[in-house]
């Protein structure tokens, strides 16, 4: 296990800067700002929610990060699925709105605590 925690952070840090030096590059080649930090939300979230899932199936639910991480981010990955099925979302349209804030800062602290848990000894995990 402690192999999988140091390979999810190394992962996670090369998607993240490996996606931030694409988008560098994308942006000084096409001149378009918006569409490369949009999809970075996608590309570096779906990295972090696929790790997020598969931690979660090997029973390192049990910290406060891990709880608070997945109450904030999976609403909004529900309420993308649920509106590429066309559910009625009406009411719940501030949910991506909100998500666009707090994403960058859940993306910034989820490789803090991969950190963490990968140097952590195996006992406390």
């Amino acid at each position: 296990m402690k192999t999988f925690l140091k390979i999810d952070y190394y992962l996670q840090m090369i998607v993240l800067f490996g996606y931030l030096g694409f988008a560098v590059v994308e942006i000084t080649i096409k001149t378009d700002f918006f569409l490369p930090w949009f999809m970075f939300y996608f590309f570096v979230g779906g990295f972090q929610l696929l790790s997020y899932i598969i931690r979660f199936c090997l029973g390192y639910w049990k910290d406060l990060f891990f709880k608070i991480y997945g109450f904030v981010i999976l609403p909004v990955w529900l309420y993308l699925l649920l509106s590429r099925l066309n559910f009625p979302l009406d009411l719940l349209s501030f949910i991506p709105l909100v998500g666009l804030f707090i994403s960058p800062i859940m993306s910034i602290a989820y490789l803090f605590y991969c950190r963490d848990k990968s140097k952590e000894p195996l006992e406390e995990l």
